[in-house]
């Protein structure tokens, strides 16, 4: 898909589309998911945030929220709704590593010029499939969102410095960097066993030797 600017982007969307992606996460109708009118844009108000659809089939959104996500977002003043998919893919990998070796409070998207600053993946999609996937949005209620995120102001500075880390931390950081795996779309049983599925029934079990684990046990290769 070509770069358009927003006032030129339509939803593409279907009704049954809207059903079945409302069924399949399980967005509660009190959100008031809808379909944009014909001249509606793929704009965020008071009255409405923006769901691009790629960000829940493909890399890993699920409602609720994380916590993690939550404070991410308010950290950097950015709203759910102007998001990029991949954008998403980077946090819910980062977060699923973090649950592999151990919670962690720390994170980086970029991968940094500094060695001592890698990042936890060996592979990360430079573009998304389908193409028009910015046209596959849909609106929700704002209340969908429970807290209220600001918007960031893009004159302010961000502060992304490292921070300081204790010896428990540094040791979870280098077997994150040192066993980097590949980003992709994790299935939805492993996003319920790192706790970010929290609306799926059941929270599945990972075992190890016998042994009952309570953390994700992802494979670790390059």
């Amino acid at each position: 898909m070509s770069r358009k600017g927003r006032s030129s982007i339509r939803c593409i969307i279907t009704k049954d589309e809207l059903d079945s992606f409302v069924v399949s996460y399980k967005i509660p109708s009190e959100f008031a998911p809808r379909l944009p009118g014909s001249n509606d844009l793929a704009t965020y108000s008071p009255e409405r945030i923006v769901i691009y659809t790629l960000s829940f089939s493909c890399c890993g959104v699920r409602y609720p929220l994380s916590p993690f996500k939550m404070a991410l977002l308010k950290h950097y003043g950015i709203h759910f709704s102007p998001l990029h998919p991949l954008a998403f893919l980077r946090i819910v990998h980062f977060e699923l590593s973090c649950a592999a070796f151990a919670d962690g409070d720390w994170f980086t998207f970029e991968k940094w010029k500094d060695r001592h600053s890698l990042p936890c993946y060996s592979f990360m999609p430079t573009s998304t499939y389908p193409k028009e996937w910015k046209n596959m949005f849909i609106f929700v209620s704002p209340s969908l969102i429970f807290e209220s995120l600001p918007l960031r102001d893009p004159a302010t500075v961000i502060d992304d410095s490292v921070p300081h880390l204790s010896a428990a931390k540094v040791v979870l950081w280098r077997k994150m960097y040192e066993h980097p795996i590949r980003a992709f779309n994790f299935p939805k049983g492993v996003l319920a066993m790192g706790g970010l599925s929290p609306l799926y029934p059941i929270r599945p079990k990972a075992f190890y030797e016998g042994r009952v684990i309570s953390c994700v046990c992802l494979p670790l290769h390059k």
